[in-house]
């Protein structure tokens, strides 16, 4: 497949018309309609489908979108590494798939003191749970994530950041659990849940009960703790999560009670072993390193 008719489709599926597409491609719109159709011929398979307000993608042109995506922003950001200019500064884009945690100022605080002083340097940051990010690590489309134990996956380095989390529950603030300074085993077993949808979240939980994750009441599962904190605003139950992810919008409903006996999580940075990181990304692991980690504050 041709990178440029790929843009083509990626161009068109963002805008839902040929026209639009067009328009913003600055080529004519019946030489880019014979391009998806020769691509549509080429994969054997229709891409797009009429809907009432244009166009819409087809099941595989939705799975070729995800591919696509990825293989054009490689694409980009190879392109930009090869033509680095030799001058010693940092240019090019990297790329830093993040869970939710306050451990990621860190990274912030690191990339913006490698800004000051090389102007054309970009980060590109995608939300997302551990298995997800790891996924698009393994395939090179993420230089960095930043991942919350309770483990560490085989075929990466990492590097751990100064930030420890607590798990517990988030607890609607009139739940008799809220009027609790901990929550026990007990609690949680008798407790309606929404949990992580993570395996490897699931086996550190049941280490701590003490028994098979799959005999607690699981009302709802989550990758990211937001729309699961509706859940809980709502009375379905309360989630397991980590401390200091809440959204503060929620501020006002609900609380985090921590587990007793303590149970916690480290945060770390991964990256592909034995994978040359680009120059830019080279950079910024050399900043965090050399980063004095007291500065770091925890909120």
């Amino acid at each position: 497949m041709d990178l440029r008719i790929l843009r083509y489709f990626l161009t068109v599926a963002d805008e839902g018309s040929i026209t639009k597409a067009a328009a913003r491609l600055h080529v004519s719109q019946p030489a880019l309609s014979m391009q998806l159709a020769a691509l549509e011929d080429e994969l054997g398979h229709k891409l797009f489908e009429r809907c009432a307000r244009g166009i819409a993608l087809t099941e595989k042109g939705s799975a070729l979108k995800r591919r696509a995506d990825d293989l054009v922003d490689l694409a980009d950001r190879t392109e930009a590494e090869i033509r680095a200019d030799g001058t010693g500064e940092v240019a090019g884009t990297v790329s830093i798939g993040a869970g939710e945690t306050p451990a990621f100022r860190f990274i912030a605080e690191a990339a913006a003191e490698l800004c000051r002083g090389n102007p054309r340097l970009r980060f590109s940051i995608s939300s997302g749970n551990g298995e997800d990010i790891l996924a698009h690590l393994q395939n090179g489309t993420l230089d960095f994530g930043v991942l919350i134990g309770p483990g560490r996956y085989s075929g990466f380095d990492y590097l751990t950041l100064p930030y420890t989390h607590r798990w517990g529950l988030a607890v609607r603030k009139d739940s008799p659990l809220a009027a609790k300074r901990r929550i026990s085993p007990k609690d949680v077993k008798s407790t309606p849940l929404v949990s992580s949808r993570q395996a490897m979240v699931r086996e550190f939980i049941s280490g701590w009960l003490g028994c098979p994750f799959a005999r607690l009441h699981i009302v709802a599962t989550y990758n990211l703790l937001y729309n699961a904190a509706m859940f809980v605003e709502s009375g379905m139950g309360a989630a397991v999560c980590i401390d200091g992810v809440m959204p503060q919008e929620f501020a006002n409903s609900l609380v985090f009670r921590p587990f007793a006996p303590a149970l916690t999580s480290d945060v770390y940075l991964a990256w592909r072993r034995n994978a040359a990181l680009p120059p830019a990304a080279s950079a910024l692991l050399a900043a965090i390193r050399s980063k004095d980690t007291k500065s770091f504050s925890r909120d």
